[in-house]
């Protein structure tokens, strides 16, 4: 198979219109799609040659992921492939064990269905040092093949290549006629010399916690990364959810704008649905009581799609908001759920919406949940490329998404002529994914050459931290130097943050220097408490309470005095309390107040936020107690919860639960598991050793944890350079 597919590739590139020197690219299609759509693929290989890339096709009936994968790494080996395309049925890599690389899919994965625990993700197929164990194929969905992350695999995510899918739907007909439409879109719209300079932004009910303080700095930050979309009036837009009643008839006149280059979405959703907006704030105490009325039926009905007997989702409403049957017993009359339908499909886009608008944005980057997911025949992301308008390529993921992420980072090499590929290469994460030709860019903004992506020399890259570089290419050049391991780059990291003024500049600063060990990331994450752009404030005092040291415990205090109205943050200073010793931040807070001389009410202000930080508290002596307790029926389930809360000084306890043989192994495996979440902890060196020290021993370990041991410290080291 492997050498059929590699005389079959070498014949193509002979046709290839570029010379042999220059980057490739692989089109990876099914045969029976090839078969159907040739001549657009054909013109669709040209388009991408013409762009100066050695683009072959490689057409077969592929029998499993790993047969593409060697493929792929044999012709980066012998052809400096730079990126591929998937287009048609292509073979999804169902991706286990490796959660610690989402932002936030924590499924038990023994106790629910394998389709469902697993992250469908084609990092198998772009990160080649990425190593996993097969499981199985599935049975039913034959397209799935599920896969182990494997022990001894590296523990963070360095993409060799980028890719993208392009997966057509036979929901609304031929499959293939529907691919061949988008396909002679591209190949159009490719030759168009179009620059980014026209954007909107929607921030959806429910994003950030609905913070308008978090709303606000995103102007700052796509100032600094699409410097051309604020030439003009209508050149950068900016919509929230709380500027009209509904949203949706706003958005949809922005996605059919034919001038649109590129829009995000910050909202939640699934695979069919974009959620824009909540319901609208009655006006009077009889819309009150409707909306109420309409809320109970909506719960009612839910309940019973659940599983639920009528009987059983009645008495569950009546004793939660204590009301009686007559707020939802009509819940399922034709005329009622059809108003209630039609109410609910204001809020948000759904799969026929998007079909009918057409969308002409040509890129759309959806920082939300299951839009991507292209297990499903259809989804968001595929049905706005698929649809009749001009969109191209849409940045979505695969499985949930974390909401306090983000997901701009370096942008800004779109505006330097970068594709959407080759952006999305630096930043991907296990479920992100380009969905439609990772080939697309726009035109340059800037009269400098830009860098070269596979340069490894670090001189070369030094040179583009000077000033006079735009913001993103200052931080891609810093990831580079973070890639080829540059010794002295901790330093200039910690300079860099301390010395610009980029909002997003600062922002990779402090997210590359948590890989290292000597102290500068202390440095780092103490003025970041007090930094201008609420992210890096809401993210570096969540990071603070993540590493424990007792040397935060003042600043985070005088940030809450100086912050509490800004939502996040003050729910993430909340969340550190439990993160140091005993109840310090809270009696470092009870002084502070006293001693504060701006608070008129200091009994009041104490109260709610005590409260808060004695919760977080209670959070972490139940974990404790958990750790002890072995009459616990749901231990594991219940200490699962870690993963989110590595409280540095439990670490003891989860190393003395993986090395007690009287635990269940499954237990000890999911102590190790958690113990991978502790890459921040100040502690995380003695956690490593530690467990070194245990599988170095003489003692009988069982496979599965001393696998899990393994993982969890190859995890750790990531965070120790």
């Amino acid at each position: 198979m492997k050498r059929k597919l590699i005389t079959l590739a070498i014949a193509v590139l002979s046709t290839s219109l570029v010379a042999v020197a220059q980057n490739s690219f692989a089109i990876i299609v099914d045969s029976e799609t090839y078969k159907h759509c040739k001549a657009e693929i054909e013109d669709y290989r040209e388009s991408v040659a013409k762009d100066g890339l050695d683009a072959f096709i490689l057409a077969d009936d592929w029998a499993c992921p790993q047969v593409i994968k060697d493929t792929l790494i044999h012709f980066y080996n012998t052809r400096k492939l730079e990126g591929t395309v998937f287009i048609g049925d292509i073979p999804i890599a169902m991706v286990r064990q490796g959660q610690h690389f989402t932002t936030a899919f924590k499924m038990d994965e023994s106790a629910y269905a394998k389709r469902d625990t697993s992250v469908p993700s084609d990092r198998f197929y772009d990160d080649f040092d990425l190593k996993f164990n097969f499981v199985e194929r599935d049975s039913v969905e034959t397209n799935f093949f599920y896969y182990n992350l494997a022990a001894d695999s590296p523990q963070v995510i360095a993409c060799d290549i980028y890719s993208g899918r392009i997966k057509p739907s036979s929901d609304r007909g031929d499959k293939y006629e529907e691919l061949s439409k988008y396909l002679r879109k591209v190949v159009r719209i490719k030759q168009e010399d179009n620059i980014l300079d026209k954007m909107t932004s929607y921030t959806g009910d429910g994003s950030f916690s609905n913070s308008l303080v978090a709303w606000k700095d995103e102007t700052v930050t796509l100032g600094e990364q699409l410097p051309q979309v604020f030439k003009t009036a209508d050149g950068a837009k900016f919509y929230a959810w709380c500027m009209y009643p509904y949203l949706k008839e706003y958005l949809t006149q922005e996605i059919k704008r034919d001038d649109l280059d590129f829009i995000f979405f910050h909202e939640h959703g699934i695979p069919e649905r974009q959620y824009l907006t909540g319901y609208p704030i009655a006006e009077d105490l009889d819309e009150y009581y409707e909306m109420g009325k309409f809320h109970a039926r909506s719960i009612y009905k839910r309940y019973i799609r659940r599983g639920k007997t009528k009987e059983e989702a009645s008495e569950l409403i009546q004793n939660m908001f204590g009301i009686d049957t007559s707020w939802f017993a009509n819940a399922f009359d034709p005329e009622i759920a059809k108003a209630d339908s039609l109410a609910d499909l204001k809020t948000g886009f759904i799969l026929d919406d998007i079909a009918r608008i057409a969308p002409n944005v040509r890129v759309a980057l959806f920082d939300a949940c299951y839009n991507g997911d292209y297990r499903e025949s259809d989804c968001i992301a595929t049905r706005y490329i698929m649809s009749d308008g001009n969109a191209i390529a849409c940045l979505a993921n695969s499985v949930n998404v974390l909401q306090d992420k983000s997901s701009s980072d370096l942008l800004g090499m779109l505006s330097a002529g970068y594709s959407v590929g080759q952006w999305q290469q630096q930043v991907h994460i296990l479920e992100s994914h380009v969905i439609g030709d990772p080939t697309f860019a726009f035109k340059s903004v800037y009269d400098f050459e830009k860098p070269d992506l596979l340069n490894k020399d670090i001189k070369y890259w030094k040179k583009f931290l000077d000033k006079k570089y735009p913001c993103d290419i200052q931080g891609l050049a810093l990831h580079n130097l973070f890639k080829l391991e540059y010794e002295g780059l901790s330093d200039i990291l910690l300079q860099t943050y301390m010395e610009t003024d980029y909002y997003m500049l600062r922002l990779q600063c402090m997210n590359l220097l948590a890989h290292y060990n000597d102290g500068n990331y202390t440095k780092l994450l103490i003025a970041a408490l007090d930094d201008p752009y609420e992210f890096i404030r809401r993210k570096g005092v969540h990071f603070a309470g993540m590493v424990g040291d007792p040397v935060f415990i003042d600043k985070i205090v005088e940030m809450y005095l100086n912050d509490y109205n800004s939502k996040r943050v003050a729910f993430n200073i909340y969340y550190t309390a439990g993160f140091f010793e005993g109840d310090t931040l809270l009696k470092a807070f009870e002084k502070a107040v006293q001693e504060a001389d701006f608070i008129a009410d200091k009994e009041a202000f104490c109260k709610y936020a005590a409260k808060q930080f004695k919760s977080s508290i209670n959070m972490r002596n139940f974990s404790d107690e958990n750790l002890k307790d072995k009459t616990l029926k749901k231990r594991g389930s219940m200490l699962g919860g870690m993963r989110n809360m590595p409280y540095p000084m439990l670490a003891d306890g989860l190393i003395n639960l993986i090395k007690d043989t009287e635990e269940e192994e499954t237990l000890r495996v999911r102590c190790a598991e958690i113990l991978g979440w502790y890459v921040r902890a100040y502690n995380r060196a003695e956690i490593v050793e530690k467990l070194q020290t245990y599988l170095d021993s003489d003692v009988e370990i069982p496979a599965a944890v001393r696998n899990e041991v393994i993982k969890t410290n190859g995890r750790l080291k990531a965070y120790m350079r």
